[in-house]
């Protein structure tokens, strides 16, 4: 039997951490109440699609979207 290359190794090992991070993440947002998750300018329902956002290829181009801190710069006073 062959022995397992050091690159599968390490890109299983990877897995395993993207994996664990991402339950770890999903455990913290919904322990956060709606007024915490508000002041962030995230709703509840956004949080399946934040943590897929976040599993996304490091290389994947950033989203273009506006967060709500430059909505409120950009609104005229």
């Amino acid at each position: 039997m062959q022995t397992p290359k050091p690159a599968l190794v390490a890109a299983v090992l990877d897995l395993i951490r993207k994996a664990r991070r991402a339950r770890q993440d999903h455990r913290q947002l919904r322990a956060m109440s709606e007024r915490e998750l508000r002041d962030l300018g995230v709703g509840r329902s956004e949080i399946p699609a934040l943590l897929s956002d976040a599993a996304a290829p490091s290389n994947a181009p950033y989203s273009r979207a506006r967060c709500a801190a430059d909505a409120r710069r950009a609104m005229p006073r």
